[in-house]
């Protein structure tokens, strides 16, 4: 059966609305063709997939079926053979290594880690200051980043990893929006930029790992959670490539998404004064003007529902791609070995089949079911992804965007100076296209402790 398909037009209307407002062009689609369809974006046609069981049987039935493959080629020269990047066995062979490192159990020592991370940015914050509120999350997340996988800063040279990542950051955008791209042998402005930050990030991360082979008692932080990580099944250590992907896609992966998560929360609790003061009084009832601990962050149900369904209306995973390993069938369309699908949780989490009021903010929704795991709600809400190759990371993501907005609320509000001029940026992640400018407002005149 051939999808519905929204064909180009001569004067490249399709493309120039996806490089105007990706997700909101996407969406109107799906609202007139349905959850499955074909845009034709300049010279080629996208199949784009975000019906629940469409998604289901590409992410989890047929698993085995549907890989990154060469879809994702764009960004290997970057993040390699990491765990979201790579398919089985290699993939297998890593989750059960890193599984451990991730394992939820570890929170009270993340809840610790994340509060040391990020009280020295919030307390910095001066009542009335401006503020560029993605930026300040970026800083946050970055430090809490460093810190879990190095166990110290990095002195004078973050301020070079931070240059290389938004260089890295541009480049990924433009493979997101722009249906042809460029080979990266062609020595444009921005590849060379590109080839040059991945080659200081490449040098800096080796130092940082032979540096860390050499010491005798090291901290156990993420770094040597994963040298010292074996195959449970093979007992086979993590090769120094193979460390080195896994180091920079959680480090890249890492900070920009829980950012983009915390500063849509911002934006959505700045639209709506009545869940944002119920927040507030839940900090307070809970937390007080206390150091949080991971059974705090247990007790903070309505942050817990902000945050889901923030994830809801703005996943930071808004897209990625899936190529068929095989043929395979979506929804009775043939689907040949080498296809390349789309898969949008955008799309999925805003249609009204799948959520009543989908545009509306209503965090209530997940007040009684807290899990983000795609098969509790049926594939129809799937912001980590799903099926076996569910975001390893999604608890202490969670976690930390819990603690960070807790201990923001605990000191004050980011007041937005422009909420109607708000409108989100594709990228690797879905970011605000201008950062979501803010003024600090105090609500306490001494730190919390």
């Amino acid at each position: 059966m051939p999808l519905p398909t929204r064909a180009e037009t001569l004067t490249l209307q399709n493309a120039r609305a996806m490089a105007s407002d990706a997700p909101a062009f996407l969406l109107d689609t799906a609202r007139k063709l349905g959850p499955v369809f074909r845009v034709g974006v300049g010279p080629i046609t996208l199949t784009i997939v975000s019906e629940p069981q469409a998604l289901q049987h590409v992410l989890q039935k047929r698993a085995q079926a549907w890989g990154r493959g060469t879809a994702i080629d764009g960004i290997r020269p970057l993040l390699g053979n990491g765990l979201p990047l790579s398919d089985p066995p290699l993939w297998l062979t890593q989750r059960r290594t890193m599984q451990p490192a991730f394992h939820k159990s570890n929170g009270p020592k993340w809840v610790e880690l994340i509060q040391e991370a990020t009280i020295g940015s919030l307390n910095a914050l001066k009542p009335g200051e401006p503020v560029v509120t993605r930026r300040l999350m970026m800083l946050i997340t970055r430090d809490v980043i460093v810190r879990a996988m190095f166990s110290h800063s990095l002195g004078d040279e973050v301020h070079r990893i931070d240059e290389a990542f938004q260089v890295i950051e541009d480049f990924v955008a433009g493979l997101a929006v722009r249906p042809v791209h460029l080979p990266l042998w062609l020595p444009t402005p921005l590849h060379q930029r590109f080839k040059k930050a991945v080659t200081y990030l490449d040098a800096r991360l080796q130092a940082l790992i032979d540096e860390r082979r050499t010491q005798a008692d090291p901290p156990m932080d993420l770094l040597t959670m994963l040298l010292r990580a074996k195959d449970p099944e093979t007992g086979q250590h993590m090769s120094d490539r193979q460390l080195r992907d896994e180091v920079m896609n959680i480090f890249f992966a890492g900070h920009e998404t829980t950012a983009n998560l915390l500063t849509w929360v911002v934006y959505l609790l700045h639209q709506h004064p009545e869940a944002k003061q119920r927040a507030i009084a839940e900090v307070d009832t809970v937390v007080g003007q206390c150091a949080l601990t991971s059974e705090d962050a247990a007790k903070l149900p309505w942050l817990g529902a902000v945050l889901r369904e923030t994830l809801r209306l703005y996943p930071p995973a808004w897209l990625f791609a899936r190529q068929a390993l095989e043929d395979d069938a979506v929804q009775d369309t043939p689907m040949k070995k080498g296809e390349v699908v789309l898969v949008l949780p955008y799309l999925t989490h805003h249609l009204a089949e799948n959520w009543e009021r989908p545009d509306v903010f209503d965090p209530s929704r997940f007040l009684t079911e807290t899990s983000t795991d795609a098969a509790t709600w049926k594939y129809r809400y799937l912001p980590f992804g799903a099926g076996p190759h569910v975001c390893i990371g999604n608890h202490f993501a969670l976690l930390e965007a819990t603690v960070v907005l807790a201990m923001l609320l605990q000191r004050g509000t980011l007041e937005l100076t422009a909420p109607n001029a708000v409108k989100p940026k594709v990228g690797a992640t879905l970011g605000v296209a201008d950062g979501l400018p803010a003024i600090f407002q105090q609500r306490v005149t001494a730190a919390a402790s």
